[in-house]
This record gives C-alpha cells, sequence and structure tokens, in this order.
C-alpha cells in the first residue's frame, strides 16, 4: 500500500509539473486577450450569419500598446517602416480568417477570384469591392464592419510580438503559404506552392489568427504614404488624410519572406485587382447605451 501510495504522489506530481508546464507555454498576448474580452463581459469569438448557412468568425483583439514598423537592424527591411510606438485606445473584432469565396459569394452573388474554392480566400478583389461587400455585410448584420487600419492590422499580426514575422526570425513553408525558394535569415529553402491555399491551413498566432503572414495581401483602409510614420498620430493613426494608393498588409502566395514580415508596408491604387490581393474584416465594438 506504501508503494501504491508512493506511485501515485509521484504521478501526481508530474501532473501538477506538467500543467505549470503547459500554462508557461500561453503567450502573453493571449492571456491579456482573454483577461480584456473577460472583463469588457464579451465573447472572444462571435460567429456572423451570412445566410445559406454560411458563417463568418471574427476574434476579439484588446486595446493595447506595440511598437509599429521594423528596427533598423532588421534584414531587408524598406525605408517607409521607421519604428515608433503606437496606442490603440479601442478593443475590435477581426476575421479570424481572410474572407472566403463563398463568404463574398452569398453576399455579393459574385466570385471574381482565379483560384476557385470555397474556403480558399477571395481575391482579385479592389478596395472598392471589398468597401462594397463590408456595406452589404453591415446592412445585413446591423453591426458595423470595415477594414482595419494599418496599425490595427500590424497589431493585430504582431499579437504581442516585437521579432520579424510573428513566428518569429523566420518563416517556413511549413508555416504560411508564401515563396520559399528564397529563405530569409536563418531560413531554409522550402516549398513554393504558386497559388492560394484554404484559410486556416497553417498554425494561427497567439491572437488565434490564420493566414497573417502570406497567402493574400490584405487591404486596409489606410492611404499609402512612405512619409507616413515621421508624422503619425501615436495614439488610434488613422493613415493621411490625401492620396490615392491604399495601404495593403502581409505579403502573399508569390513572395518571399521579406514581403510578409509583420512590418512591411506595400500598397495599390484602390481599383487594382490582383489575384494576389484579398481582405480580412473588421467589426467595432459598439458601446451600450447609458440607462
Amino acid at each position: 500500500m506504501k508503494k501504491i501510495m508512493t506511485i501515485l504522489m509521484i504521478l501526481s506530481i508530474a501532473a501538477v509539473v506538467v500543467a505549470v508546464e503547459k500554462t508557461k507555454e500561453i503567450p502573453a498576448a493571449t492571456i491579456q486577450q482573454k483577461q480584456a474580452a473577460e472583463k469588457a463581459g464579451l465573447p472572444l469569438e462571435k460567429k456572423i450569419d451570412l445566410g445559406n448557412d454560411v458563417n463568418m468568425v471574427v476574434v476579439f483583439i484588446p486595446a493595447g500598446e506595440f511598437e509599429m514598423g521594423s528596427p533598423m537592424e532588421e534584414p531587408q527591411r524598406d525605408s517607409d517602416e521607421g519604428q515608433h510606438h503606437i496606442k490603440l485606445t479601442k478593443a475590435f473584432y477581426i476575421g479570424k480568417f481572410e474572407v472566403t469565396q463563398i463568404q463574398y459569394r452569398v453576399l455579393m452573388n459574385d466570385n471574381p477570384s482565379k483560384f476557385g474554392g470555397d474556403n480558399l480566400p477571395v481575391e482579385n478583389t479592389s478596395w472598392y469591392d471589398a468597401m462594397r461587400f463590408l456595406k452589404k455585410l453591415s446592412d445585413k448584420t446591423g453591426a458595423k464592419f470595415r477594414l482595419s487600419t494599418e496599425a490595427e492590422w500590424e497589431y493585430a499580426c504582431r499579437a504581442g510580438t516585437k521579432t520579424t514575422f510573428n513566428t518569429g526570425t523566420t518563416l517556413d513553408s511549413d508555416i504560411a503559404n508564401y515563396d520559399a525558394r528564397k529563405p530569409y535569415a536563418d531560413g531554409i529553402i522550402g516549398k513554393y506552392l504558386d497559388r492560394t491555399t484554404v484559410v486556416g491551413s497553417y498554425l494561427p498566432n497567439a491572437f488565434g489568427l490564420y493566414d497573417m503572414h502570406g497567402n493574400v495581401w490584405e487591404w486596409c483602409s489606410d492611404i499609402y504614404d512612405s512619409d507616413y510614420y515621421k508624422v503619425t498620430p501615436l495614439t488610434d493613426p488613422k493613415g493621411p488624410q490625401e492620396g490615392k494608393p491604399k495601404v495593403i498588409r502581409g505579403g502573399a502566395w508569390n513572395e518571399y519572406a521579406y514581403k510578409c514580415r509583420s512590418a512591411d508596408r506595400n500598397h495599390r491604387w484602390p481599383k487594382d485587382t490582383q489575384s494576389i490581393i484579398g481582405f480580412r474584416v473588421v467589426m467595432e465594438i459598439e458601446k451600450p447605451e447609458a440607462k
């Protein structure tokens, strides 16, 4: 009996050690996200009914602060990425995945994509197409949907990380869809699929968001200006007031890893349509009316 009790005690201690180790592995951003959602009395995820048994999932992103842009020593950085401290004062919901073709088709009765597949990201969509989709989604649900600001996008992508990618100092082809034939930093040569992949094919970041690196570029609401970081407001920036090109973020299936970095900035004219560009939704959190 004494021997059995000793064995049970050892097993119990081992279980506690394993539980503690698992707790240590939970990223701080994940813990902050869950605590902020609970404090606000909001679900961590919301399912949006688009009709015809098609849903969209959005994820709660807490307000917070982060270093936007890239440090001078980051390999293959661009001159428009000067690092600066940004504060986002409002929580928001953002699409767990890029908008898919079936989601776009249900609302728009159209699918402009080059690569066909219900659960592939919709692409070949202009910035104006994305805005029309968001208007229809807002009208249908009664919630306010929009594109993310550039600052919101990078904050959501980083999910508490300060490294080049939310996965660390490099990408590999088993963790994102990009052209891995040319390695980045200490990465290795990998696959080039030459097309989009089903959303959610790779692991999510600490906020539970998928495909923030690669697959398709994502339209943001901001006008692009290469010098904007030099004059940007440090609280809730929304981009320049004038200009025509729109920001796209995240890289795509045809890009090398350096173009998929968390800080990388790119842009296109709002009427442009390419098989490398899609979008992700943001749903604003409405404050309850005062009684």
